[in-house]
């Protein structure tokens, strides 16, 4: 006997993904299951036992003084408005565009009948019992066939483009004759200085390193995965 592992290595979960087929196909081969336990081994590896870490030393800050201007009042600009200047007049608008309008006939159908695949032929598995072993069986299924009903066009729809035209109206509107006119003159800013604490020197932070530490660990790895696959058996008068 020899493991089919190019077809028939499948998982526990797999096997319990298999539907079985109908009862009473054609057995074309069978497969019983086989187990192989996990193995496991000593290895040893360096492990690390304090890692790198850094200590800061902090330098204060240094402060200083400086004058500068502010601004008290900001500038400001005075406007003196001459209105504007607006008249009636009658104008054309469109109230509603041209447009166009789509009109369009329905198309009539009917059907038709035709023969369709509803099964395909494939090939299934069914767990069977022969000479008292328990095998998993592939079998020959054969295709089932139906009648469907199909829509069909018997006459196509039609459509055509109608015009229609616009509409205006006229209206009255207040239109501008002369815009509004501004004259303006700007008040300066007033300011003022001031003596304030600024940073001649920032706060700065001095680092040093202090190196990892490892140490030698031994563990024990799996090195093969417990697994489940199949062989197959030929049995009398069956597989």
């Amino acid at each position: 006997m020899r493991i089919v592992a190019s077809v028939f290595s499948l998982s526990a979960s797999c096997l319990l993904a298999v539907q079985p087929a109908l009862a009473g196909g054609r057995s074309l081969a069978c497969y019983e299951p086989v187990h192989r336990p996990a193995e496991y081994a000593t290895v040893e590896e360096t492990v690390l036992v304090e890692p790198q870490r850094v200590v800061h030393e902090t330098i204060p800050a240094q402060y200083g003084y400086q004058e500068r201007q502010v601004i008290v009042e900001p500038a400001r600009v005075v406007e003196e408005v001459i209105p504007a200047r607006y008249e009636t007049v009658a104008q054309r608008v469109i109230v509603e565009p041209a447009r166009h309008v789509q009109r369009s006939s329905p198309p009539v159908y009917g059907k038709v009948f035709e023969t369709v695949i509803v099964e395909p032929a494939r090939t299934g598995w069914e767990w069977r019992v022969v000479n008292g072993h328990r095998v998993l069986c592939k079998v020959h299924i054969p295709a089932r066939y139906g009648q469907v009903a199909k829509t069909v066009i018997v006459e196509p729809g039609r459509s055509w483009t109608e015009t229609v035209p616009a509409r205006y109206e006229t209206r009255h509107a207040r239109v501008l004759v002369e815009p509004a006119q501004r004259f303006a003159r700007t008040i300066p800013a007033v300011t003022r200085t001031i003596r304030e604490k600024v940073v001649v020197s920032p706060e700065r932070v001095v680092a040093r390193t202090i190196p990892a530490r490892y140490a030698k660990e031994r563990r024990i790895v799996k090195e093969r995965d417990e697994s489940y696959g199949w062989r197959q058996v030929h049995l009398r008068n069956s597989c």
